[in-house]
């Protein structure tokens, strides 16, 4: 069963608005599957998204959901959201990262097989970003100051953005936000600056690599920094696997997803102990914010997807993660949308501890 979204419908009352967060996992092109979740959400008119959290494609994603809510709600946010992943698809169409015949043939989007790809890993294997790009010419800055106001960005209160990176000399977290008016182009590359292909970037003086290493995406700051005890988490990367990785490229795409779910691992498991500590009445009522909390996932849909299709900006491999999104986000909201605000509807035990 579809559900209908909430477009069009006559509107009942002020205490209708359904008031969430949303935290974004990272994964390079795999966040097209990110973008299908929250064009299906943004349907929802009386959805209201308060904050956003998130690391690498899914801090791209977070930063075209804020601008777009700001300058045109959330229709606002669907468009700038197409005309983000557009652009990457147009991008794409000029790589050398093309999805090998035998691939193809098998109805996968893994690039394995790709000859662009098979020389480029062989290269990033034995020379850092600084000699194979010794000018730091990173593709994704110019789409980002094309499309992005962060001077807007932090001068708006109405979505609160929290993007997460790894300070390289520290190895600490490093969250920035407009809420501490702390937004630029650099923190935006800084939270997908992969340090096997990009060089490190640098933000006032500090230099940063990407966030999904310790925090993909960051939770915290939704609890803390906003209001809303709703918060969604769209993975991307998949917790459970039925079969022993053998190859190289396997092991390789296994301990990828490991390293990538550490971190939200942890921040959830946290989440479920304080959540029981309420419950149980071990800490009194008022003192801690009891979360809701929801996911939207396909692991099947990542299945047969290893870390290389991360670097696949194909327009029909983002169609398909499109697709899958959108269809993630109806089902969840078929089941689901009556709870929020009112309970959880994911199973974080299950999940995660």
């Amino acid at each position: 069963m579809i559900r209908i979204p909430t477009e069009g419908k006559k509107k009942e009352a002020k205490d209708t608005k359904k008031r969430i967060s949303v935290a974004m996992q990272g994964g390079g092109s795999h966040g097209a599957y990110t973008w299908g979740v929250l064009d299906r959400l943004l349907q929802e008119k009386d959805l209201v998204i308060e904050g956003v959290s998130g690391t690498s494609a899914g801090g791209m994603n977070a930063v075209a959901t804020a601008q777009g809510i700001i300058d045109g709600g959330n229709e606002g946010a669907r468009q700038l959201l197409t005309d983000y992943w557009t652009a990457n698809s147009k991008a794409g169409e000029s790589s050398l990262f093309k999805p090998g015949v035998l691939d193809i043939l098998a109805g996968k989007y893994t690039l394995h097989n790709s000859p662009g790809f098979l020389i480029f890993d062989f290269l990033t294997k034995i020379l850092s970003p600084y000699q194979l790009n010794p000018l730091g010419t990173n593709p994704l800055k110019g789409l980002v100051e094309k499309l992005f106001d962060f001077d807007k960005l932090n001068a708006s209160n109405s979505v609160k953005v929290f993007l997460a990176a790894t300070h390289v000399y520290t190895g600490k977290l490093k969250v920035f936000s407009n809420v501490n008016k702390e937004l630029c182009t650099e923190a935006l590359l800084a939270t997908a600056c992969l340090p096997t292909l990009f060089a490190a970037v640098l933000v006032k003086g500090e230099y940063y690599w990407d966030g999904g290493f310790i925090g993909n995406p960051v939770i915290y700051p939704l609890i803390y920094d906003c209001e809303t005890p709703d918060i969604m988490l769209i993975k991307l990367n998949p917790t459970h696997r039925n079969r022993l990785p053998t190859s190289a490229s396997e092991i390789g795409d296994r301990l990828n997803e490991i390293t990538n779910n550490t971190s939200i691992m942890r921040e959830m498991r946290s989440m479920h102990f304080i959540t029981k500590l309420i419950d149980d009445g071990i800490v009194p009522p008022g003192k801690l914010k009891r979360l809701h909390v929801h996911m939207i996932e396909d692991e099947k849909a990542f299945h047969d997807l290893g870390w290389s299709s991360k670097l696949n900006t194909d327009k029909d491999f983002l169609s398909y993660l499109f697709d899958a999104g959108r269809k993630s986000a109806d089902k969840w909201l078929e089941k689901n949308y009556d709870k929020v605000n009112k309970e959880s509807t994911a199973d974080i035990q299950e999940e995660f501890v």
